[in-house]
C-alpha cells in the first residue's frame, strides 16, 4: 500500500479549518526545524491562522532580526530571483 494523492480543497467550517490549521502548522514547523538541522540552514516562517493570529518560526541558531537583515541586504533583483513561487502549491492563510 502506497500513499494516495488527495485533492486539497478549502475547508468551509471555520472550526474544522482552525483545528486542521493547528495540527498542520505544528507539522510544518517540525519539518522546517528538521531541514534547518540537517542542512545547516536558517529558516523563517510566518503562518497566519484562519482567525488572523500570526505565528513566527525561526531557527534557533540565530535571531529573527539577524536572519531577516541578511535577506534585506540582498538587492531587490536578487530577492525577486530567490522568491520563486512557481513550485509553491499550498499557501497557509
Amino acid at each position: 500500500m502506497g500513499r494516495k494523492k488527495i485533492k486539497l480543497n478549502r475547508i468551509e467550517s471555520l472550526k474544522e479549518r482552525s483545528s486542521k490549521y493547528s495540527k498542520r502548522k505544528q507539522g510544518l514547523f517540525k519539518k522546517a526545524e528538521e531541514v534547518a538541522l540537517l542542512c545547516d540552514c536558517e529558516i523563517i516562517l510566518i503562518a497566519v491562522s484562519p482567525t488572523d493570529k500570526p505565528t513566527l518560526f525561526h531557527t534557533r541558531s540565530k535571531s529573527f532580526n539577524k536572519i531577516y537583515d541578511r535577506y534585506c541586504m540582498l538587492s531587490l533583483q536578487e530577492r525577486e530571483e530567490r522568491c520563486d513561487l512557481s513550485d509553491l502549491y499550498i499557501i497557509i492563510t
